[in-house]
């Protein structure tokens, strides 16, 4: 159709066709009207904008709406941070005054640094801790109150410390006596009340304070209870004035704490340069931060190189911080007494102009209307016509692919060739993914059985049985994983003691495979089996020598059921833990690196007496970070908890406790490495 090739083209060839005239028939008129409506518009937008600069420069009353804002912000700030300051020194208090006859269970959460065999420093720890627990109890109940709260602590000045929440990670950060070498620590006995210290990065990354409050006993210095605070909530609350205002923090040095998120082409990006207002090579800016920190409340005018900056500022007292709030000087909000008056003399004036433009404009727009509704109505028509027998090809096509069969090809005419082509290459690729899926099922089937090959070799790496004591109960759970790395353990009596061990591969595949049957073997046949330092050192050699590169994390005991003792090493892997009858927690650590890493490798062995009651448990990465469908990992601390909650029950039905729970909390999730679990028990 005249050389115009497609369906789109014809239509809007077609279209052009009957509209083009009409079209630029009000588009003549339209411009002409409006061009004079737009002048008088522009004159006058000119005159009120004169004037809006004007008032801004002159508004900056101590009761602008931009400084009670900043004013309201800085007090919600304040009562934040003294509500959590009253509840730490109400804990404080609770320390001061608990008496050490109080009677109760050790709540979770007491860790006791190691004290020998010194029966009065023993006394008096366990009396410590007995005047722990009702605190202990209301801290944990304050920091569940508070979502803010991401740690909360006492640490005592003879080397007790109560964590929340409960967990090897946290105690790894802050072990027993290490507390007492922090700042805030020495800060808060020396000052002899509340101090705040940071912000600075936990852990996780997150942003946030620490507040110590002291206690005493006795007119003595006895101890620190603490909270470190998440900055999110503030930070958070901040970023929600947006179209408000940007929000900064800065300290009492000039330190810029809190940052506003500003669009990159923003001339107030300039305010933020440097990192501390003071050090500014700008001495607008140098002169904005020394205002700030003199003045508990106020606003100030910046010139920033291209266009003034409006800071409203107030003082959050609690911190000694102060709160800014910047604005570009074109986008602030002023009294009405000076936008007012200017704004009603523009509007009168623009009316006017408008409504006879409109007026003028609507006739004309609703002729040209029916003139093109009805051009287009008549070729839409013509147009129906030539496609209705395409598509009713087209639709019979579809009807047999429907049904199944793939073997079908259209030939439409010009005016649906692309979507005949397009139908086309559907059927095409519908051929091309069935054919994927049969391929598919045949890879998965070959899958399943290097799965089911990699499942049988782990489980004939494991012992087969369980070595006996008449005074010990010694159980284990063996998961393997699909996946094609190894974690393994090891049992065996000899000579009336019994070893063993549990080790986590690094790597996968092959090579991971022989490095797990190698070492398996080698424990076997080690002559220096009972001496744990000399058999991990004979296997390191072993590893350097055939491991091609790999490493292997162990740990490895030999239990003296006679003398009830357990000696051990441990090379990099997870720290087991034994629980006492009273459920107090120790961790069997000693570090190291995996072995392989080095050619030489000297561990120092610990010997450790085991006492009737005691609980040690071994455990793999596959247990502590089993996941459920919401990704989140089974843990440590919910391992130790479920330990000490059935302490006084047997081997057998901790081990079926801990087992259900890891059930219940994996489900139907695919473990991701595997689960090895022993659970020994000296019987009371």
């Amino acid at each position: 159709m005249f050389g115009i090739d497609g369906l789109r083209g014809k239509v809007l060839a077609i279209l052009l066709a009957f509209a083009m005239l009409p079209m630029a028939l009000i588009g003549i008129l339209s411009l002409g009207e409006m061009n004079r409506a737009s002048s008088d518009i522009e004159n006058n937008i000119t005159g009120l904008a004169t004037s809006l600069n004007r008032s801004a420069l002159a508004a900056g009353s101590d009761d602008a709406d931009q400084i009670q804002l900043a004013e309201a912000k800085a007090r919600q700030i304040d009562a934040f941070f003294l509500r959590i300051a009253s509840e730490n020194e109400l804990v404080a208090r609770y320390a001061a005054i608990s008496s050490d006859t109080v009677r109760c269970d050790t709540p979770a959460g007491i860790w006791i640094a190691p004290t020998g065999s010194n029966k009065m420093e023993s006394s008096r720890r366990d009396a410590t801790v007995r005047s722990l627990c009702a605190p202990a109890m209301l801290m944990q109940e304050l920091h569940k109150s508070d979502s803010s709260v991401s740690l909360s602590y006492i640490g005592t000045e003879d080397g007790i410390l109560s964590v929340w929440p409960y967990s090897n990670k946290t105690l790894s950060n802050a072990a027993p006596f290490s507390y007492k070498d922090k700042p805030y620590y020495e800060n808060a006995k020396q000052k002899k009340q509340t101090i705040w210290t940071g912000p600075y990065s936990d852990s996780k990354g997150k942003e946030v304070i620490t507040v110590t409050t002291p206690f005493f006993r006795r007119n003595q210095f006895a101890g620190v209870a603490g909270m470190d605070i998440s900055l999110y909530p503030v930070y958070s609350d901040l970023s929600s004035l947006n179209g408000r205002g940007f929000p900064f923090i800065i300290d009492s040095t000039g330190l810029i704490i809190y940052r506003p998120k500003i669009k990159q082409e923003s001339y107030l990006n300039s305010l933020f340069a440097s990192d501390n207002l003071l050090e500014s090579a700008d001495p607008e800016i140098r002169h904005l931060g020394e205002e700030m920190l003199k003045q508990s409340t106020g606003s100030i005018l910046v010139w920033l190189g291209q266009e003034d900056g409006y800071v409203a500022f107030s003082r959050i007292n609690a911190l000694g911080w102060t709160l800014g709030i910047a604005y570009a000087a074109e986008e602030m909000s002023f009294p009405a007494r000076y936008i007012d008056s200017g704004i009603r003399n523009v509007a009168n004036s623009t009316t006017s102009s408008l409504d006879d433009a409109s007026q003028r404009i609507g006739f004309y727009a609703m002729l040209v209307f029916l003139l093109t509704t009805l051009s287009v109505l008549a070729a839409g028509y013509w147009l129906a016509g030539r496609i209705e027998e395409d598509l009713a090809y087209i639709t019979h096509a579809a009807d047999r692919v429907a049904r199944g069969d793939l073997d079908v090809e259209v030939n439409a005419g010009e005016e649906l060739a692309d979507l005949g082509a397009s139908f086309n290459g559907m059927v095409r690729g519908l051929r091309a993914q069935l054919a994927k899926k049969e391929q598919d099922a045949s890879i998965r089937s070959a899958y399943g059985r290097e799965t089911a090959f990699m499942e049988a070799l782990k489980r004939n790496l494991i012992p087969q049985s369980v070595p006996s004591g008449d005074d010990y109960e010694i159980r284990a759970l063996y998961w393997p994983s699909p996946a094609s790395s190894f974690d393994l353990y090891y049992m065996e009596e000899a000579e009336g003691r019994i070893v063993l061990a549990m080790a986590g591969v690094g790597g996968d595949g092959e090579l991971a495979a022989m490095l797990a049957i190698m070492s398996r073997t080698l424990i076997l046949a080690s002559p220096d089996k009972l001496d744990p330092a000399k058999a991990i050192s004979g296997l390191n050699s072993e590893i350097i020598r055939h491991g091609r590169g790999t490493n292997l994390a162990a740990f490895y005991a030999v239990l003296d059921p006679l003398g009830h003792t357990l000696e051990y090493v441990n090379a990099g892997f997870n720290p087991p833990f034994i629980v006492d009858p009273g459920g107090m927690v120790d961790t069997l650590g000693g570090g190291g690196l995996a072995l392989g890493m080095l050619e030489r490798i000297d561990l120092k062995k610990t010997l450790i007496p085991l006492q009737p009651g005691d609980v040690m448990v071994m455990y793999s990465d596959g247990v502590i970070e089993a996941e459920n469908g919401l990704e989140k990992e089974f843990g440590v601390e919910r391992l130790i908890n479920l330990v000490i909650r059935n302490r006084d029950r047997p081997a057998s039905e901790i081990l079926l406790t801990v087992e259900k729970d890891l059930l219940e909390h994996t489900k139907t999730k695919q473990a991701a490495s595997d689960a090895a679990l022993i659970i020994l028990k000296r019987l009371p």
